[in-house]
């Protein structure tokens, strides 16, 4: 059973009892509002307790930083463009994110609240709207990266820092974890264009981001105090309704329906051999025809955290059966590619597995291999 995130704060400061967090009871300051930048009131005053903030730190930067927005924190940008930076954040970036009202309400109401509260929420709430405008302004491409990036570091410092404290707040770690992994999807496309990729080295890097957020997404889902954000993470998927795509680009839909005819005889090649890895392969290959049967709701970035490590020790040893899921993997991704943070990655992922395999393609799979990279434009 997962521990609690917090124990409720009886004769705690009011910023406190409004995010449902144990308060130190300092006053003029509590601990958590001179973290989260915030103004502290109290509306009676608590019992004096010792001081948990260093000595070294004079009281002067104490009240300072007490009255200062989450803003103040991320000091990379002059206020009025980080104001516009927020804006695109939330009416422009935000919507790219929303297949339905449950997304609208998390993305454009709960996230930025949250990121309002919590510095590095923020910094990663602007990372990803720098990025997002780097995509889309290709002659200042590379002055937004330069600000992702910093954005994005200081996000990855924050967040850190915040999972090494005793007083945790779940769904600030939650959030700020998912715009993370956003970011790390959308990178490497809007920074290296159609560059390859070590598709080992991509899996592992998205496998370790989707780790940390899956924990505390367990943490929130099974915990027993509530959570702003608990109505996003369960909700209930209506499975007996058959997946819409209407308004899916119609060589997306016929592509995606050829990947699931080939994948269904790929199975029947698989369940003909006789491997002691066939149950290794059988498992992957359910795991990656339930991320590619869900487009275009479902994306096929969460499949890299449900693969075994005894899968990535066949990549590692070069199987070909395992290269052959890393290139329907590719394939998943690719269907995504309507989508800014997914385009051009199950490209990239494709030449990135082939490039240093030109002419060594195993005689069984050379028209398998042709057909995936004529179907990601190579």
């Amino acid at each position: 059973m997962p521990r609690r995130c917090h124990t409720k704060s009886r004769k705690g400061c009011v910023q406190c009892k409004e995010r449902h967090v144990k308060c130190d009871e300092q006053q003029p300051t509590c601990g958590l509002c001179v973290k989260r930048e915030l103004t502290c009131t109290y509306v009676s005053p608590p019992p004096r307790r010792k001081s948990t903030i260093k000595a070294s730190q004079p009281a002067s930067v104490r009240s300072v930083s007490a009255t200062l927005s989450p803003f103040a924190n991320a000091p990379h940008l002059p206020r009025l463009e980080e104001m516009r930076l927020f804006h695109h954040a939330l009416l422009v970036t935000s919507p790219t994110f929303i297949k339905d009202e449950i997304d609208r309400e998390f993305w454009q109401m709960v996230v930025p609240r949250i990121a309002t509260n919590h510095s590095y929420v923020l910094n990663g709430f602007l990372a990803v709207a720098t990025l997002h405008l780097a995509s889309l302004e290709a002659e200042r491409s590379s002055h937004w990266l330069e600000i992702a990036l910093t954005y994005h570091n200081s996000a990855i410092n924050g967040l850190r820092q915040h999972l090494e404290a005793s007083e945790q707040n779940c769904e600030a770690l939650f959030s700020c974890s998912v715009l993370n992994l956003i970011f790390v999807t959308a990178s490497p496309g809007i920074q290296g264009g159609g560059d390859p990729v070590d598709p080992l080295r991509d899996i592992l890097t998205m496998r370790s981001f989707l780790s940390g957020t899956a924990v505390l997404f367990l943490q929130i889902y099974h915990g027993k105090e509530q959570t702003s954000i608990d109505f996003w993470i369960l909700r209930e998927k209506k499975k007996e309704k058959a997946v819409s795509k209407d308004g899916e680009d119609p060589r997306m839909v016929e592509l995606h329906q050829t990947t699931l005819e080939k994948l269904h005889g790929f199975r029947k090649t698989l369940d003909a051999l006789r491997s002691p890895h066939l149950e290794i392969y059988q498992s992957t290959h359910n795991l990656l025809r339930k991320a590619i049967e869900g487009w275009p709701t479902e994306d096929s970035i969460s499949w890299p955290i449900e693969i075994g490590d005894a899968f990535l020790e066949l990549v590692k040893q070069e199987d070909w059966i395992a290269r052959i899921m890393l290139l329907f993997h590719g394939l998943g991704m690719h269907l995504m590619s309507r989508k800014w943070f997914a385009r051009g990655s199950g490209r990239r992922l494709v030449l990135g597995i082939l490039q240093p395999l030109e002419g060594q393609v195993p005689t069984e799979w050379v028209d398998l291999v042709e057909w995936i990279q004529e179907a990601v434009n190579l």
